[in-house]
Parts: C-alpha cells; structure tokens; sequence
C-alpha cells in the first residue's frame, strides 16, 4: 500500500509470530529494515542480528518487539530510554506478573512514546460488525460464553478476555477462576507455563462472562454473545457469524417464554480468519494518531489473568483491582 510505502519497521524475535509480523509488513508494503534474533539466519532480503541494543541507535518508524514474555519489558524499556522511535508493537500477552504490567505501564507514560499490544481480535472488523448490529437493535450486550479449549490463559485468554472488555464496554467488578494443573508441555518450549482455566468474571450493569479454555477438550474455539432479544454465534476459525433474533410480537412476551422459533440470519465475515493478515490491523492502528493507545486495555487484561490466578489459588472470589500482595504472582509464558 502506497499509504505506508514510506515506513520502515524492526523486527525483533523471529519465531512463528514474528514471521506473521513479517507478512503483515510486506502486505502494507513497509520496509523491514533490520530482523533481530538469537539464532542465525541468513538471507539476501533483510539484514539480521542477534543483539537489539544494535539496533536502539536506528532511525524507523516501528520496532515490533515479538520475543518471549521475559524478554519483552527489557527490550521496551531500553527503546524507550536509548532510541529515538516513537511507534511499538508489543506482542501478547504484556507481561509475566502484575508488577511488571504496572512497571510497563509507568514507563510508558515517563517517556510517552506510542505503543499497541497485538490483542487484535478487538480491532476487527468482524467483531466492529457485530457490535453495530447489536446496535441497530436497541440491544445491550449481557453474557459472553467463550470456549476455547487448550487455548491457554496467557497465550489466548489475554485476547478472549480483551475481547470481551471491548464488546461489554463496561468495568469489571469479580473474578472467580480454577486454573487447569495437567503441566501439559507447552509447544514453545519446556520452560513455559500457561495453563488452561475456566471460570467466570462479573462486570457492572450485570454484564457477565463464562469461559472455558480448559485442557481436557479439543475442538475450534467459539463464542456466544448474547442480549435480551439476540443469541449471536460466532466461529472464527471458519468464518461462520450468525445470531438468532426474538422480534415482532414475541418482544412483549416475558422473558421465561421460550416455546417460540427464532429467526436465523447469516451474517459474512468482514474479514476472513488470518492471524498474520489481522495483524495489519494492528499496523494500521499504530500510525493513525486518531487511534487510542490500547496499553490500559491489555493492563485490565492482565488484571484479569492474574485475579484468575489468585481465586484459584485462594479457592474464592477477587475483587478488582486486586490488593498489593498479589503484585508478585507470576506466570511463565511464552
């Protein structure tokens, strides 16, 4: 795209994710000027190095930090504090424990530099879609059911759950978890954790979420989004999006009449499932100054993650946000 034709982009780890960061520039037709990793690559398209403080003194417009959690918050705050970029792309999740997430936080608006977490699910047009639909209606959003099985509470639940932020629109209030304790290896590597969870999380208005990325099942993950008079069904692996809809006279029914057939509608998908082509959107969002920084979103995120942690650990419900004993609660994701 001409638009961005004049970009120039870092990246740094260049594992599974960071080769979908690298289509997704090539697609927007940035330049990746410098690819940093640990291990050797060799190629005649980019220019490759195994240090990022090589790279702090480089004059482009996006460094996108792909590496792994413990690696991240280092790698960030040493841009910010040595280079001269203004924009960043941090993959997912943003941190390993609370403190960090707050350290991140602080640090980011010492410096204010522009930074987007990849949690692109909530900058979707497939999920923009289904909020103006609810819209047309009249109809507020009131239950999320997410089940997404051996997804991972780091790895996906800090993009189900910034989903969910993004289609309730309100605050959280309880959160109430049972982490999965089955050490399934993780694919990335034996020194990661992230295990399965399952639970439910309460938000003001009455608004409430039930999810299930437990391990003991395996199947495409989906979600139900549902209001007094919609049931919206969404399969995103497939790129399947339909709801059900309660009109005409069944409005002024009561809501225990159920003996009734709802109307089906298809709805096409707004953009197909691709994880490296949505991260584009991410891209986009970066450079258009009109778009807010999402780095207090992920922060809610990871409060949630780590509230799921501490109620299961404490067997009760948290409260957010949680007390200062909890700041030190860590995972070891990838």
């Amino acid at each position: 795209m001409k638009k961005y034709s004049n970009k120039k982009a870092i990246i740094i780890g260049y594992g599974g994710m960071g080769k979908r960061y690298e289509i997704a520039l090539k697609k927007l037709g940035i330049k990746i000027e410098y690819i940093c990793d640990k291990k050797d690559f060799k190629s005649k398209q980019y220019s490759f190095v195994k240090n990022y403080k090589d790279l702090l003194d480089k004059k482009v417009n996006l460094v996108c930090i792909v590496t792994d959690t413990q690696t991240r918050k280092k790698i960030l705050f040493d841009f910010l504090k040595y280079s001269k970029v203004e924009n960043f792309i941090i993959e997912k999740p943003l941190a390993n424990s609370l403190k960090d997430t707050y350290q991140i936080k602080k640090y980011v608006k010492k410096y204010k530099k522009r930074i987007l977490v990849n949690t692109f699910r909530s900058m979707s047009e497939n999920f923009k879609e289904i909020k103006k639909i609810f819209k047309k209606y009249n109809e507020e959003i009131k239950s999320i059911y997410v089940n997404s099985p051996s997804a991972g509470i780091g790895n996906m639940g800090s993009v189900f759950f910034d989903l969910c932020n993004y289609l309730l629109g309100t605050k959280i209030k309880n959160v109430y978890g049972i982490l999965d304790k089955t050490n399934t290896p993780n694919p990335r590597g034996k020194k990661y954790k992230d295990p399965g969870c399952r639970g439910f999380l309460e938000y003001q208005k009455n608004k409430r979420v039930f999810f299930d990325l437990s391990e003991d099942t395996a199947m495409p993950y989906r979600f139900i989004v549902k209001s007094r008079n919609i049931e919206f069904f969404i399969e995103e692996i497939n790129n399947i999006f339909y709801y059900y809809l309660r009109d005409g006279k069944m409005l002024k029914k009561p809501n225990y009449f159920y003996l009734f057939k709802p109307k089906k509608i298809n709805i096409k998908a707004r953009e197909k499932f691709n994880p490296a082509l949505q991260t584009t959107n991410t891209i986009k969002n970066i450079f258009n100054k009109n778009y807010k920084s999402n780095l207090e979103d992920s922060v809610k995120v990871m409060e949630i993650i780590f509230a799921i942690k501490a109620s299961s650990l404490n067997n009760s419900i948290m409260k957010l946000p949680m007390k200062n004993k909890y700041y030190n609660l860590n995972f070891n994701f990838a």
